[in-house]
C-alpha cells in the first residue's frame, strides 16, 4: 500500500511539470546596484557618498552619516545661514531622521533614467586624528529631479564642512556636515529645503 502511494506521488510529481529539467527565465535582481566600500577612510566615506548618489541608492547615503546605532556621536545638518534664514526653524536640529526623509523625498522625484553627479574638490583637510577629521571640500551637484515649478535648481554649488568621527569598529561617518554659499548658484541647502519640508 505504502509502494502504490509512494509510486502514485512520484507520477502526480513527474507528469505535472512541463519540463522538470529546463532552465527558467532568470528574474531581475531585487536590490540596488551598490558600489559600497568599506568606510575605513574619511576619503572612503565621500567616495561611498558621491557613489550613492550616482546610484541613487538612499541605503547608502544614509550609511554614510553617523547614526547613534553604530557611531559615538549623532549626524547633525547646519545650512547655508541665508537658506536657513528664509526657511525658520526649518534646519533647527536637522539631524539623520531628517535627512532620510530629504533624501527619500528627492529619490520620489528623480527618474529611473535621470542621471546625479557630484564632483568633489579638497580646499583643507585636518590630519585624521585617531578619532575624528575634518574635510573642507567645494562641491558641484547637478541633480536631474522631476520639477513643474517656474525655478528649479538642478545645479548646485558651495562649500562643504565634512566632520568624520571614527567607532570602535574603526569605520568612518559624517557627524557634521556643514554647507556655504560660495557664489551665485543655489548650495545644497536649497534642495534639502525643497524637499525636507
Amino acid at each position: 500500500m505504502f509502494l502504490c502511494s509512494l509510486i502514485g506521488c512520484v507520477a502526480v510529481s513527474v507528469f505535472s511539470c512541463k519540463t522538470p529539467f529546463s532552465t527558467r527565465e532568470p528574474e531581475n535582481p531585487s536590490t540596488e546596484q551598490s558600489s559600497w566600500i568599506q568606510p575605513t577612510s574619511p576619503a572612503i566615506v565621500l567616495v561611498n557618498l558621491r557613489n550613492a548618489l550616482a546610484e541613487k541608492n538612499v541605503t547608502n547615503y544614509m550609511r554614510c552619516l553617523a547614526d547613534t546605532g553604530y557611531a559615538p556621536r549623532p549626524f547633525r545638518y547646519v545650512a547655508d545661514p541665508a537658506v536657513a534664514n528664509s526657511n525658520p526653524g526649518l534646519f533647527d536640529n536637522w539631524g539623520y531622521e531628517r535627512e532620510q526623509v530629504y533624501i527619500n523625498q528627492l529619490k520620489l522625484f528623480l527618474p529611473k533614467d535621470s542621471t546625479s553627479a557630484l564632483n568633489l574638490t579638497p580646499l583643507s583637510e585636518t590630519p585624521t586624528q585617531q578619532d575624528s577629521a575634518v574635510f573642507i571640500q567645494a562641491y558641484h551637484l547637478v541633480v536631474n529631479y522631476k520639477c513643474d515649478q517656474p525655478e528649479c535648481f538642478r545645479i548646485l554649488d558651495g562649500q562643504a564642512e565634512f566632520r568624520f568621527v571614527r567607532n570602535n569598529e574603526d569605520l568612518w561617518y559624517i557627524h557634521r556636515w556643514e554647507d556655504k554659499s560660495t557664489g551665485d548658484n543655489p548650495t545644497w541647502s536649497v534642495l534639502r529645503a525643497y524637499f525636507g519640508k
